[in-house]
């Protein structure tokens, strides 16, 4: 199994973030997330290999730095093309299985994944990790990597459900803390603001004195 994450140009990062942080602050937050989320995938061992998927040149220093491939998506066309690209490479690969989840889950632990990763036994099925919202698709974990059409956006959860349940497919639902915890308002900004500091990003947030914002 192979850990896939798709990662968006971070000029285009978090812009549902603007009315708290700047430009370059969103940057530095998402290139902060990535790197949490690249440590945790890696130390869990678990993954045969760690693929980032992207067209972000800035991304490129942190990828290099901790050994991990990059695959050169062809242009931003969304979340979904990037999904498919990574899908197809490991395909033509011959990786049965791929585990992707996005770079904006900074609470993301080891541990998560390897229960993930131990839960997912079967040959051709999905194991999906709701947000805490049930909304988005914070993790999805598919045997063979193009076994459903990807759809990720509004309600990715539910529609990736739907998808699984139309192909009759093995479909399990898994809750995890971390990786169900994204970034993407300010709301979820105060939460992470509250919890325990452990990451880059929740280091990153307290220098930039994000607390005094949120008042």
């Amino acid at each position: 199994m192979w850990a896939v994450i798709p990662f968006k140009r971070i000029q285009q990062a978090k812009q549902r973030l603007a009315p708290i942080l700047s430009s370059e602050e969103r940057k530095l937050l998402s290139l902060n997330m990535l790197e949490d989320v690249l440590e945790a995938a890696t130390a869990s061992e678990v993954f045969d290999g760690v693929l980032v998927a992207t067209n972000c040149e800035e991304a490129a220093p942190i990828i290099r730095r901790k050994g991990i491939l990059y695959l050169q998506t062809s242009a931003e066309l969304g979340l979904n093309h990037a999904a498919g690209e990574a899908a197809n490479w490991l395909l033509n690969k011959n990786i049965g299985t791929m585990c992707l989840f996005p770079a904006d889950i900074p609470l993301a632990k080891a541990s998560e994944f390897q229960h993930l990763v131990s839960c997912h036994s079967v040959n051709r099925g999905m194991t999906i990790v709701p947000s805490r919202d049930k909304g988005g698709t914070n993790c999805l974990i598919l045997s063979p990597p193009d076994l459903l059409p990807f759809c990720f956006g509004a309600d990715s959860y539910a529609e990736h459900l739907r998808q699984g349940l139309k192909l009759n497919l093995f479909c399990r639902t898994k809750f995890s803390d971390g990786i169900g915890f994204d970034i993407d308002t300010p709301s979820d900004l105060r939460a992470i603001s509250m919890r325990p500091k452990q990451t880059l990003t929740q280091n990153y947030l307290e220098k930039i004195e994000l607390h005094s914002r949120l008042n």
